[in-house]
């Protein structure tokens, strides 16, 4: 399975804010705030957890990585005293599931922890000035969709670079040999893409 594009993100960005969105206006009737909020986050953050895990290449680990995600959920439901912290929490679980599932570079995953609180601040700054939940929700995940044009590793991506520009130019002035040479070029992308 190929790993998640940009527009799915987007997909999942305008998913999430319609379904938090509605959710929340109709329960807010019947439940406080606060422990709306709780439950509303933890909620997402499992979905978002399940689809990364469903569009990963690395098929190990899943259930431990769900059971570590309800035993974490559970604490913060219980000990963590404000919502702000319990969102912290979870999009925490989330870096960590991309951190171990997406990347093989530390320094990698540390460019997505980034990404994850930058997420969180912008999402923050649009509920306050905006005071949208929909818009609040949908730009969260629209800069969590960024995480796809994060490199695999910083060094394989250094080397593809470096390669690219050392096997694609012509070798001697022979058209036939320009040919062979380029065949075998795209021979090769062909097999090492996934």
């Amino acid at each position: 399975m190929k790993r998640p594009t940009f527009s799915e993100g987007i997909i999942v960005a305008v998913l999430a804010s319609l379904v938090v969105t509605v959710a929340f206006t109709v329960l807010s009737t019947f439940f406080p705030t606060r422990w709306l909020l709780h439950i509303m986050i933890a909620g997402v953050s499992f979905a978002y957890v399940c689809y990364l895990l469903v569009r990963s290449q690395e098929k190990t680990g899943r259930l431990i990585v769900i059971a570590v995600w309800s035993v974490v959920t559970v604490a913060a439901g219980l000990f963590s005293p404000s919502t702000l912290i319990t969102l912290f929490i979870h999009v925490g679980l989330i870096w960590v599931v991309r951190a171990l599932y997406y990347y093989t570079s530390l320094t990698i995953a540390l460019m997505d922890l980034g990404l994850s609180l930058f997420a969180i601040a912008a999402a923050i700054w649009t509920l306050m000035y905006t005071n949208s939940l929909f818009l609040s929700v949908w730009c969260f995940f629209l800069v969590q969709a960024l995480f796809v044009v994060l490199p695999v590793d910083l060094k394989s991506a250094f080397q593809k670079s470096s390669k690219k520009d050392s096997t694609d130019k012509p070798l001697t002035d022979d058209t036939f040999e320009n040919a062979y040479h380029s065949a075998k070029v795209a021979l090769r992308q062909l097999t090492t893409q996934r």
